[in-house]
């Protein structure tokens, strides 16, 4: 399946760039994530939301608000790496066995929508990308924060491709629910679209700053995520 093998390559594409480019390229590698969340927010916008609540009706929301909730939790364990947040100095093994089991779980959700039954190939496709391109960045955070902890290069690539497995894992249980029970599937891709929610517009709305006030890059990032969208209309 297409959508596998683009789940699977794009944290392993970021995690090559994290090890082999010189450290310190923070500020690229966020305006690649505002990037990435602003686009996965708006194709949510336009195309996975729309169907859930017309599926689920109001009840989307309690289901929605479980998966944000979920998130806040996860981000307990992965301290908000998957919105940007990593340290470059030497972290304990037990906070990064927690970063990594925190951020597969959210990488399992990750994969549960791709393969929904949306109302068109070019809706499926468009939030394939979106979620595609949001794993990238994350991938080079996952990477970056084992280098930075001393980790060899050999190790640290074998890490993210057992990572790079987890979203996958995902997908394929997402497919098995759809073709064994649809009832409960909207209810599960609500949840998910919950979590999703809160990591896309914590990457749009943190500043730098502390100030909350936006670069005038990030704020480029932002119009050019949200307006490649509108080509999936």
């Amino acid at each position: 399946m297409f959508e596998i093998f683009l789940l699977f390559a794009a944290p392993v594409l970021g995690a090559l760039v994290a090890l082999w480019m010189k450290q310190g390229n923070e500020d690229q590698y966020k305006l690649v994530l505002t990037f990435s969340g602003s686009f996965l927010f708006s194709v949510m916008l336009m195309h996975l939301l729309p169907e859930i609540f017309q599926k689920e009706g109001v009840k989307a929301g309690v289901f929605m608000l479980i998966g944000f909730f979920i998130q806040v939790f996860l981000e307990q364990t992965t301290h908000g790496i998957e919105h940007g947040h990593f340290h470059t100095h030497k972290e304990s093994s037990g906070f990064l066995l927690s970063l990594f089991i925190g951020l597969s779980v959210h990488s399992f959700f990750d994969g549960i929508p791709v393969v929904a039954p949306h109302s068109g190939e070019h809706e499926h496709t468009s939030l394939l990308y979106g979620i595609s391109l949001h794993k990238i960045p994350e991938g080079f955070a996952l990477a970056s924060m084992f280098l930075f902890s001393g980790f060899k290069k050999n190790s640290v690539l074998m890490i993210v491709l057992l990572f790079a497995l987890i979203a996958p894992a995902g997908t394929l249980l997402s497919s098995w629910i759809q073709q064994h029970d649809l009832n409960y599937y909207p209810m599960l891709l609500a949840v998910v679209a919950g979590s999703l929610l809160h990591v896309s517009t914590t990457i749009l709305f943190e500043s730098e700053s502390g100030r909350h006030a936006f670069t005038w890059k990030k704020i480029l990032a932002i119009i050019f995520g949200a307006a490649l969208s509108f080509l999936t209309l």
